[in-house]
């Protein structure tokens, strides 16, 4: 009798914990990515090994129709908040916007209060909230994350930076600053991005004093944004790998995009730009440099998987990982920024430091860059890069794994950076909000599709709206319509059919014109409802941030500048008070 009494108390506890198991709230971990392109990973077709991330992708489901801004603080915006760009007050980067713009609704380049990131809705939940690597909304007391639901961050505040020191990477962009917890720090002395990241979010989780509480950790890499830069020892598989050249990178993805399923198999790819450098016209010296940067933009990718798995180590140690759920993303397509192009950036970048020695490829003091052609090709089998609404700029790879996600899916269902955020809000359990205090979350929740991919993301009727940099997309059903700024643009709009032919190579805005007007009619009322403004005729992101470039390093240098100037005219009367003398 009382061997069966204790064998029913066993079994209530045993119902006990299940039921309290069931109930808890998933821990959420969001990585993000930086200018990595669709088929980078390993499990999506690329070069690197990524074997932590192709596991995740293994245990829950692929995205291979996930779509982007084309560019960084646009996209984290819409990526913490599930709020168009324009609306959280990030239309723009900072570092691309003319003068005059900054004042303009929606365009402060810095998060604006209309807006609630998603860790402020999972703090009031009961999560512990942490924050690690480039922020990029803005580095002002009410602006850094520890002000917008973090409890705990260490964030580069800029653009981008050096990946081992606290330098920046850009002419205007000289220095750089991290914050920890709200306020500035320096880095330590063995300082490298990816793996600091890493240390220091696990930091936030050993001195956490409610540990009993879920969490919601936010990592957001600089890989494989320039400077490009990795160890050594995961740079050196990588040094033979792309010795062939863009072209031959280019048919590679897009043959494997085709036996992977990622497009059909009777799809058309662009041809390279015909201003493209032609890679049989380089020399051999020209080519070395290339493969080796790109030998470092492959390890730097491993790289981050392995400090990435040394996290996924943590969590299973401590009995996290069965109750997790991981999103791993990217902010855009490759950079296809000329960062070595011109006599001006290199010489700079001499001057700061840096250096292309190939003996010392990926350690401190190396910048790295893709180049316009290699990006294009890693974009492949889409046509642009970074900086454009072309598939190549925005169509980025997006995996959701982890707890009561199925294993072992694919979807290529169109679905946009803004549908994270409803997605986290319905597996925690709560909904996503809209009044009148906040921005309506402009997203859609992903969960229903994942559970039952019958079930579609996106009605036929709804579509979605992009624009960024006088760059801009539609996208309706199979349908989507695009204006690419120049200079690789024409400011034209174009109509493609996705379904068919995601390559964008057979403009169909004639054949189809009552399509092509409604999807026209459809944009014009999205930029209207959320305040795109046109930049002003000749508008290139590309020549704005070269010229405040050189508007810095002339402010930066004016007393040099000034000196040489008196020098020069002191010199000039010398020799004229001398001329005069002599006659």
């Amino acid at each position: 009798m009382k061997s069966h009494k204790l064998l029913i108390l066993f079994l209530i506890v045993l119902s006990i914990q299940a039921w309290t198991q069931s109930e808890t709230k998933p821990n959420i971990v969001l990585i993000l990515v930086d200018d990595s392109g669709l088929m980078d990973f390993g499990s999506f077709g690329g070069e690197a090994s990524t074997p932590n991330i192709d596991a995740l992708a293994k245990e829950g489901m692929m995205f291979t129709n996930f779509h982007t801004s084309p560019v960084c603080s646009p996209s984290r915006a819409m990526l913490i908040t599930g709020t168009d760009s324009h609306l959280t007050g990030v239309a723009n980067l900072p570092e691309m916007l003319p003068s005059g713009y900054e004042n303009e609704p929606g365009y402060g380049g810095v998060l604006n209060n209309r807006v609630q990131t998603i860790a402020t809705r999972l703090k009031e939940n009961g999560y512990n909230t942490y924050a690690t690597g480039k922020w990029h909304l803005g580095h002002d007391e009410n602006t850094l994350p520890s002000a917008r639901g973090f409890d705990r961050t260490f964030i580069l505040g800029a653009s981008g930076a050096d990946n081992y020191e606290a330098k920046g990477y850009l002419p205007m962009k000289a220095t750089a600053q991290w914050y920890a917890d709200g306020k500035k720090t320096d880095l330590p002395d063995d300082f490298y991005s990816s793996k600091d990241y890493i240390e220091r979010t696990i930091d936030f989780h050993e001195s956490e004093k409610n540990k009993g509480a879920p969490f919601f950790s936010y990592i957001a890499f600089q890989a494989i944004h320039a400077p490009i830069q990795a160890p050594k020892k995961f740079v050196e598989p990588y040094l033979d790998v792309y010795k062939k050249g863009w072209d031959v990178l280019r048919q590679k993805r897009f043959k494997t995009a085709k036996e992977m399923g990622i497009i059909p198999s009777n799809a058309a790819m662009n041809d390279m730009f015909p201003q493209f450098k032609k890679w049989d016209q380089l020399s051999q010296k020209e080519k070395d440099g290339y493969t080796t940067d790109m030998a470092v933009m492959a390890g730097m990718l491993e790289a981050m998987d392995f400090y990435i798995g040394q996290y996924i180590t943590y969590l299973q140690s401590k009995g996290l990982y069965d109750n997790t759920v991981f999103v791993v993303t990217s902010d855009n397509g490759p950079d296809g920024g000329d960062f070595k192009g011109n006599a001006f950036m290199r010489k700079w970048q001499e001057s700061n430091g840096y250096h292309s020695d190939k003996n010392r490829a990926g350690e401190k003091g190396y910048f790295g860059a893709l180049g316009p052609e290699f990006a294009f090709a890693l974009a492949s089998p889409f046509s642009f890069f970074k900086y454009y609404t072309g598939e190549g700029g925005v169509r980025t790879p997006l995996i959701i794994s982890g707890k009561n996600i199925p294993s072992a899916q694919e979807s290529n269902s169109f679905c946009f950076i803004t549908d994270i955020v409803p997605t986290i809000l319905e597996l925690v359990g709560m909904e996503p909000r809209s009044n009148n205090l906040y921005a309506p979350i402009t997203g859609k929740s992903l969960l229903p599709h994942i559970l039952d991919k019958s079930k579609s993301i996106y009605d036929e009727y709804e579509g979605v709206g992009l624009e960024v940099a006088n760059s801009s997309a539609y996208y309706l059903g199979d349908f989507k319509i695009v204006k690419n700024n120049i200079p690789l643009g024409d400011n034209k709009w174009y109509m493609y059919n996705l379904k068919t032919d995601p390559g964008e190579t057979k403009n169909i805005a004639k054949e189809y014109p009552v399509k092509f007007k409604n999807l026209m009619d459809e944009y014009k009322e999205y930029a209207k409802s959320v305040g795109v403004i046109e930049m002003k005729k000749g508008y290139s992101a590309e020549k704005e941030v070269g010229k405040k470039s050189m508007i810095k390093v002339l402010k930066n240098n004016a007393i040099y500048i000034a000196g040489f100037i008196t020098l020069l005219i002191g010199l000039i009367l010398f020799w004229r008070r001398k001329e005069k003398e002599q006659l």
